[in-house]
Parts: C-alpha cells; structure tokens; sequence
C-alpha cells in the first residue's frame, strides 16, 4: 500500500473560498429542486427510467465546476459508453469529490449510494427522484432489496454506478473489491464498466470539507474498456480480479502521464 496522501495546510483565501462553494451548493441545491419539482411530475409518467431526472442532476453537478476557478474535470474515452447498453459501472474512490467528478461524464447512471444520505434535505429527494438506489451497510435484507432493484434498473437499460471498494481510500491505492458489484454483473450478465479518477483526492482530502488547492488543476476521469462477465465465465471473483487488474494497470498508466506532462496543475494537451 502507499504511503497516505499529505494534504496541504489550507490558507484563508482556500477557506473562505470552501465556506463559499458548499454554501452555495446548499443553497443552489435548493433552488433546482423546486425549479425540477413540477417538470418531474409531469415527466415521470412518460419517463420510466428517469432519464430527466439524472439529466438534471448532473447538470446542476456540472454548473458546479463551471463556478469554481481551481479544477477541470478532464473526460476521456467516454464514447466507451455506449448509450444503448446499460453497464455495471465501477470506480476507484479516494474522495466526496468523486461523486461530482463523476457527473462530468454527462452520461445516464443510476448510483447506488449509502440509505442514510437519501433522508437528506433536497440532495436526497432528488437522488429518490432520479431512481438512485440506496443500500444500508451491513444489512443482509438492504443488501438483497438493493440487488434487486439494480436489477431492475439494468432491465430498464440504465447504468447502474458503484465504487467496489465501499468507502474511500484512506490512501493512494485501492482498498479490497467487495463481491456485489461483480456478483451483479454476472447474474445480469451485463459488462463490467471500469472507470478510474486522479485528482480528486487533490481536490479534497477524504477527511475534510476544506479544499487544499491554491492554483487550477485538472483531475482527469477516464473510462476504460468494458468487461464481459462471458470472458470469465460468469464467475463473481474472477470477474472482480481481471477489473481490478485492468483498474491498477490503467490507474499506474494515468499517473505517468500526468506526471510527465508536468503535474496536475499543467494544462493535458489539446484541452479547450
């Protein structure tokens, strides 16, 4: 394992700037929750799978790193995600950044998401609205409900998001895989979809809501190439081996480039 990520001591201006952003967060939150509630009850009769509802939820998340001057999500390979497949969608997690990155793929996933934050204020209405599912950890029975409306979902065609690890990382390196995401795949026969994030953690750190970065930086999510549970035979731990595998070498594979062009904070080439 590496050694545990060193954050930087915040300056006051990084201070008043993360009072700031999660104040407005709360605050716009709230104000695209009452501007969706009328269009969500007069859609969601024609709109089985919710697809408005995850539409809105990560363009209001976009407009967010549209207001922040310090980080640009870079997307790549995201046409690796075909529209007309429903994936189980898999991703390493080192930060609540993560969740917002992740919306910058712009693509239609359903994540599923710890029950306690869907009894929150706006934020948890909305995640009910776009059909995210919840899952109380350590519950045999919350366990079994949530497979089965993945399941669900998946015959809907939509995506259904996890990070495999079930918490962050309290370091640079993956945490042990737990079996459900690939135990879902297998059952749903529906390919496994890796997709692996760096910067996030630079963001912000897994244990603060205070940001650390004092110039712009450009965490980068990239979408790899899918994984039939077929190609595995239909195993849940072999299954669960090979995407880690293909996870750890792309996550070495990133950091390489980033680290020769100069760093999270040099501009990737090409980026407008």
């Amino acid at each position: 394992m590496g050694a545990p990520h060193q954050a930087r001591t915040p300056s006051r201006r990084i201070k008043f700037f993360s009072l700031w952003f999660w104040t407005y967060l709360a605050a716009c939150l709230t104000v695209f929750w009452f501007a969706v509630l009328l269009p969500w009850l007069l859609i969601t009769p024609f709109d089985r799978r919710r697809r408005f509802s995850h539409w809105y939820a990560y363009t209001w998340a976009n407009h967010l790193h549209r207001v922040s001057p310090f980080w640009t999500v870079v997307v790549e390979h995201a046409e690796r995600m075909r529209d007309d497949r429903a994936y189980v969608l898999v991703c390493n997690h080192q930060s609540s950044g993560d969740i917002l990155a992740m919306f910058a793929l712009r693509k239609q996933f359903r994540w599923v998401a710890k029950r306690m934050l869907f009894a929150v204020p706006f934020l948890g209405w909305m995640m009910a609205m776009a059909g995210y599912v919840g899952i109380k950890r350590g519950a045999k029975r919350s366990r079994e409900r949530m497979m089965a409306k993945c399941k669900r979902q998946l015959e809907l065609g939509n995506t259904i998001a996890i990070f495999p690890e079930g918490t962050r990382s309290t370091t640079k390196e993956m945490r042990p895989f737990k079996r459900g995401a690939f135990v879902l795949a297998c059952e749903a026969d529906k390919p496994v979809l890796p997709v692996i994030m760096e910067g996030t953690l630079e963001t912000l750190p897994r244990e603060s809501w205070v940001f650390t970065l004092e110039r712009p930086i450009y965490p980068v999510v990239r979408v790899l190439e899918p994984i039939e549970p077929a190609d595995h035979d239909h195993d849940p731990d072999r299954l669960s081996d090979a995407v880690r595998a293909a996870m750890t070498a792309g996550i070495a594979e990133l950091r390489a480039e980033i680290e020769a062009r100069g760093g999270l904070e040099v501009r990737p080439p090409g980026l407008e």
